[in-house]
């Protein structure tokens, strides 16, 4: 008896499928196994590695055997396609599997029972309303940090730390998610500077992003210390956990930045979110993505 979440996109991604799965398990009482063979791309989601083995996380992966016949059916890409744009027939022929249906919360995820495949990115907070300190402890550092990560590390810790989180890359390169998600633009990003200048005395900010060079580029106007972190992509874990040492975080409509900001404890902290998390997805409600408590501009 268990109850499988498929694992697909970034590290943020993959936290939030983790999280759904480990309140709904805890929920049942029943064991959370990961699918993480991302040798296939789903739904048209260009695949990343799986990055949870980097935190106190404990995995289990789904074997072809756990999956309830779900794995022989998925390499029938084709057909899988027809089920999926045809979900009352889907659900009909695979009771077991359960898609996300709606990008805001949906409560019906604690209506499914044992032996059920998890199928969606589940990003907002209130699937694990409740288990949030366990997590915190779970999604620490395996290994302690390289001596790079370590040096930012203890000058965050001198400091009133804002994080600061550009997401470019396949934002700006590939014409898909280009369109689909957007990029923040620097008005945003100086409207939230002056945010946080107006509130915190001497900020110093760490600017995180995928592209190293366009970061130390454009944000010379900064009249205040700033660190571009150079960490890359094979240290995405060892960023995110710098991220949540900082005191205030200026986040991109990222999930990893997202879970960089709320991996922070702090009740003062203050979170800034872009207000349009997506450029062109009507249908993705997101009232639920962002936790009430943080500003969105």
């Amino acid at each position: 008896m268990a109850i499988i979440v498929k694992t697909v996109g970034g590290l943020g991604n993959q936290l939030f499928q983790y999280a759904l799965g480990k309140a709904v398990s805890s929920r049942l009482n029943t064991e959370l196994l990961l699918d993480i063979d991302t040798s296939v791309i789903w739904q048209g989601v260009r695949v990343h590695e799986f990055s949870l083995g980097n935190f106190n996380i404990p995995v289990r992966k789904a074997r072809g055997t756990d999956m309830f016949g779900f794995v022989a059916l998925r390499r029938h890409k084709k057909f899988f396609n027809f089920l999926y744009r045809h979900l009352r027939l889907k659900r009909k022929l695979l009771p077991f599997y359960y898609p996300e249906r709606t990008f805001a919360y949906d409560p019906d995820v604690f209506l499914q029972k044992n032996n059920t495949y998890f199928d969606g990115f589940w990003q907002t907070e209130k699937y694990f309303h409740g288990i949030e300190s366990e997590l915190r402890k779970q999604i620490t550092l395996a290994k302690p940090f390289s001596e790079y990560s370590q040096t930012i590390s203890n000058e965050i810790k001198k400091t009133n730390a804002v994080s600061l989180h550009v997401r470019r890359t396949d934002y700006v390169t590939d014409p898909k998610s280009s369109v689909f998600h957007g990029i923040c633009s620097m008005q945003y990003y100086q409207k939230a500077i002056e945010y946080i200048a107006q509130r915190v005395d001497s900020p110093h900010f760490f600017i995180f992003s995928d592209d190293y060079e366009w970061s130390v580029e454009n944000f010379k106007f900064l009249q205040f210390p700033y660190t571009c972190i150079s960490n890359g992509a094979d240290k995405n874990y060892e960023d995110m956990t710098l991220m949540s040492q900082c005191q205030y975080h200026i986040i991109a409509n990222s999930s990893f930045s997202w879970w960089g900001a709320w991996l922070d404890p702090r009740k003062d902290k203050i979170v800034i979110a872009p207000k349009q998390w997506f450029a062109n997805a009507p249908k993705n409600d997101t009232k639920d993505l962002l936790p009430d408590t943080w500003i969105k501009l």
